[in-house]
């Protein structure tokens, strides 16, 4: 039997424990009007990284990308 520590619970599913990612929309570019997508990875003890500027400014601190995702995935 399998300890359920290690299990992440996502409504109707069950994954193993590890790195996920996922693609995230970020605002609007102003000169292109194109809408930027982040790749944002949630590690174990769900802890985000994302793939934006605003983590290569502050690393220690997590970005809106990684703060929403959590938010839609409910951790």
């Amino acid at each position: 039997m399998k300890n359920t520590n290690d299990i992440f619970h996502y409504p109707g599913m069950l994954f193993p424990m590890g790195t996920r990612t996922y693609r995230e929309m970020g605002s609007r570019n102003k000169k292109t009007g194109k809408l930027n997508e982040y790749d944002v990875t949630i590690g174990k003890k769900n802890k985000g990284t994302c793939t934006c500027p605003a983590m290569t400014y502050r690393p220690y601190q997590e970005c809106k990308h990684v703060k929403r995702l959590k938010e839609k995935l409910c951790i």
